[in-house]
């Protein structure tokens, strides 16, 4: 990403804290800001999610979608209706990409959707590209 452009603001969502690191760090190489949280904070209501979203102002949330599907799915529809996070564009990861989509249909209603394996690099391309699609469409 050049460095005359603004710095793009990412949420990285994830269960895992070494993921989380790795991919921030790797995110922030690369010219990004980012916020990270732990999903069982958000979900558990730890985390004061309209507060963290108010002071961060994400433009991308890098979000994993753990088993079981159906609930964790259930509950990214409702953050993703929440209002200070509708705009945002959603990248998913997930374990297993096949099981999540017979479960949920999730591909046709998320922008990008990984399974294992992947890696950092992929997500942080998936950011990446998201961001330069956004800035064509604009």
């Amino acid at each position: 990403m050049s460095g005359s452009k603004a710095r793009h603001r990412v949420a990285i969502f994830n269960s895992r804290p070494d993921f989380i690191e790795a991919l921030r760090v790797a995110l922030e190489a690369d010219n990004f800001t980012t916020a990270c949280a732990h999903l069982a904070d958000i979900q558990s209501g730890t985390l004061d999610l309209l507060a963290f979203v108010n002071l961060h102002k994400p433009e991308l949330i890098v979000y994993d979608l753990p088993r079981p599907y159906e609930s964790h799915w259930n509950f990214l529809r409702l953050l993703k209706e929440t209002d200070s996070l509708r705009a945002a564009t959603w990248v998913l990861t997930t374990t297993d990409k096949n099981a999540l989509e017979a479960a949920v249909g999730a591909s046709g209603v998320v922008e990008i959707v990984f399974g294992e394996p992947y890696g950092v690099s992929d997500v942080v391309d998936a950011v990446r590209k998201r961001f330069s699609l956004n800035e064509q469409q604009a």
